[in-house]
Parts: structure tokens; C-alpha cells; sequence
């Protein structure tokens, strides 16, 4: 059994009261395998941003990065974003990791980039398993057809392979992410791997059986976060051995408005709804997101009128067929990341931080990296506001 050095850093203590900032990196703009081999030679989600187009009068398509469409596995790229990152004061890459069963997806981005990167060691990082199934929405069918790609299953085996693949290429570097001296760990869909594996108990026993193996490799146990969008399930998840939650983004408000577009002061509102609710609702301690954007359009086929009309096989506003924000700015949302700090200084969750969606999400409308439109303007605000 391979054994690690555990001389890691774990990690700087912040100055009183600050808490640490971390932006979801999500690995899409890169090519890689399974995308030339779905999509064609070469192919990656840079080509939805280059297709987009404005759906209605004032709307903010097609987006143009201020970088062009680089290519984020190539760490001269990486030494970039960390420099940028780190400047207007972001601490932590809560980075998208894929893995079906063995199957990696988009991983190049993280390990050929960010951590081969002279300056990596200037932001940490986590990973995010996004455990969801992976289907073709490069665009989404409107009728609601799914291809999909790679389904998602779970089972002991295969949560050991992913724990011993995680400790040898992430955990055992110095600047993983850690909470509590124990090494943070998101996922996507918690409940769903819960149930998939037994249950609460059982999921217990193996998450403590993992615990064991990283004790054998001199690495701290893990604390597991759930990615969670209602407090329904955290009582579950807390026995099952969930130690905190938060949630990838909040995209959405109570009503869906009839012409599909979201103000952006309403989602500042639904922001502190949800805070509020799962602070007092939740068993686990929860701290909160802040969402830059919401812009889908990017995966909708490009003949279907504005606004959507409901999905013909369900009739309701499916992803990617439903609202967006269209009216979001720098100034608000430095505004909306005012209030994450206040609630995060006054509840002093475990993790003590801001989660920001998102650090790269073209394809969601939610993105801090520049653009020819608003240059370093929304880093500049959220530095303005946390820092």
C-alpha cells in the first residue's frame, strides 16, 4: 500500500472574521476523448459559445471571453487563471470532477492544467463530484429526448477505486483544500449515491472504512460535503456522515415568469430565502452561494421561438428550455456578495465560506473570468465586497 508524506499544509488561517472564498471551476473548455469521440475530432463546449445568438431585443448573446477560446489544459492557460484568481482574492478551485465507474471525463483540465502550473500552489483546491448522469444536451432535443452518454451507479467497490484514486493525484497535495484538518469533498446529488449504496448505516460503514484506508496512506479523514438545493434530505445525509452543505448555484425564483426572464434583484431575494431556510430547516451546517448569472440559452436548439414554449413531453420549463437572468451587473452583484458575507460572519458555518458559481460556466451565463462586455468588472465587485 503506498504511503504519503503528510507534511501538508493545512491550510493558512485567515485573518478573524474572513471567511475563505472559493469559485466552482468547471472543466468544459478543453477537448478531451469522449467529446471528440460523441461530437466530433477536436470538439468542446467553446463551440455552443461561438454559435449563440441573441434570443430577443437587449439580450447579452453571443459572449466573447476576453482571452479567446483558450484551451484550459494547457497550464501556461492555468498560471493565468490562478494569477487572476488569486489577485481580486479567490482562496480556493472547487473544481467539477467526473467519474463514471473508472470513466474520467474532463479531468485534463485539472491535472495537465491547474495542477501542472508554476503558480498552483498560489489558489487550493477541492474537488466537486458531479455525480449526475452525462447526456447530450450540445443542444438539448426540445422534445425531451435524452441520448445518454454515461450513467451514473454506485456500490463499496467502486467508492473505494474513487478514494484511492483521489489520495494518490489529489489529496496528498499540499494545497487540497481542507476544513477542520479533514479533506473536503463535495458531491453532486448526495441523496441519490446515499440510497444507490444501501442507505444512511451503510453508507456510514463505508465512508468510515475509507477514513481507514486514508489513515493507512498518513492522509486526515474526509468531510463530506453535500451539494444540496432543499433541507429535505440533510437529516439522511448527516447519518449517512454529511458534515456540511451548500448548493452549486441558485438559478431560479418561486414563479416562473411568463416571459422566462428573471430580474436580477428577485434572484437576490430567492438568494436570501434559500440562506434563510436552509440555515433554519437543514441538519447540517450550510454555507451559502452566490450565483454571478443564469443564461442556458447557450444548449437550446437554435429554432425554437423566445420565450420556450413548456416541453411537449412534460410541460414544464426543462433544463435547458427555461428562465434566465437578464439584468445582472457588476454593482448587484457585488450587492448580493455583501449579503453572503454579513450571513456568512453572522451563522459561522463549518466550512467558514462563500462559494461563488461560477468561476467558468459559459454555457450557464455565470462566469467571473473576463469578457469583452465587462472586462475584470464582476471580480473586481466581488473583491470589493469580500475583500
Amino acid at each position: 500500500m503506498k504511503k504519503y508524506n503528510n507534511k501538508i499544509n493545512r491550510n493558512t488561517i485567515k485573518k478573524s472574521n474572513q471567511p475563505e472564498i472559493v469559485a466552482i471551476y468547471c472543466p468544459l473548455w478543453h477537448n478531451y476523448d469522449h467529446a471528440s469521440s460523441w461530437k466530433g475530432e477536436g470538439w468542446c463546449e467553446w463551440e455552443l459559445l461561438k454559435k449563440a445568438r441573441p434570443r430577443f431585443k437587449g439580450h447579452n448573446m453571443p459572449v466573447t471571453p476576453s482571452w479567446g477560446y483558450f484551451d484550459e489544459s494547457d497550464p501556461h492557460w492555468s498560471e493565468k487563471e490562478i494569477d487572476l484568481a488569486s489577485k481580486y482574492g479567490i482562496d480556493v478551485w472547487l473544481v467539477d470532477w467526473y467519474w463514471y465507474n473508472g470513466v474520467k471525463i474532463m479531468q485534463e483540465a485539472l491535472e495537465n492544467g491547474l495542477l501542472r502550473a508554476r503558480n498552483r500552489k498560489k489558489v487550493k483546491f477541492a474537488l466537486m463530484w458531479a455525480n449526475h448522469e452525462w447526456w447530450d444536451y450540445f443542444p438539448a432535443p426540445f422534445d425531451g429526448t435524452r441520448n445518454w452518454l454515461l450513467p451514473i451507479r454506485h456500490s463499496e467497490r467502486d467508492m473505494q477505486r474513487v478514494i484511492e484514486y483521489c489520495a494518490e493525484n489529489y489529496f496528498s497535495k499540499s494545497h487540497y483544500w481542507t476544513v477542520g484538518r479533514e479533506i473536503f469533498f463535495s458531491v453532486f446529488q448526495p441523496a441519490f449515491m446515499v440510497k444507490s449504496l444501501g442507505g444512511p448505516e451503510k453508507t456510514r460503514r463505508i465512508f468510515e472504512k475509507l477514513n481507514r484506508y486514508l489513515a493507512s496512506c498518513r492522509l486526515p479523514p474526509i468531510h463530506w460535503n453535500a451539494q444540496l438545493y432543499s433541507p429535505a434530505d440533510s437529516g439522511l445525509l448527516k447519518k449517512a456522515g454529511f458534515k456540511s452543505a451548500t448548493n452549486y448555484n441558485v438559478a431560479g425564483i418561486d414563479r416562473t415568469p411568463e416571459n422566462l426572464l428573471i430580474p436580477y434583484d428577485s434572484l437576490i431575494e430567492q438568494h436570501e430565502k434559500h440562506w434563510n431556510k436552509m440555515l433554519k430547516e437543514s441538519s447540517l451546517p450550510y454555507a451559502p452561494v452566490v450565483t454571478m448569472g443564469w443564461d442556458v440559452t447557450c444548449r437550446c436548439e437554435e429554432n425554437i421561438p423566445w420565450p420556450f414554449p413548456p416541453s411537449p413531453k412534460t410541460g414544464r420549463f426543462d433544463y435547458p428550455y427555461c428562465p434566465i437572468v437578464n439584468d445582472n451587473s457588476p454593482e448587484k452583484f457585488r450587492i448580493l456578495c455583501e449579503k453572503a458575507l454579513r450571513f456568512v460572519q453572522d451563522t459561522k458555518p463549518s466550512p467558514y465560506a462563500i462559494f461563488v458559481n461560477a468561476w467558468n460556466e459559459w454555457t450557464e451565463g455565470s462566469y467571473l473570468l473576463p469578457d469583452r462586455t465587462h472586462g475584470t468588472a464582476y471580480l473586481k465587485a466581488m473583491s470589493k465586497a469580500l475583500k
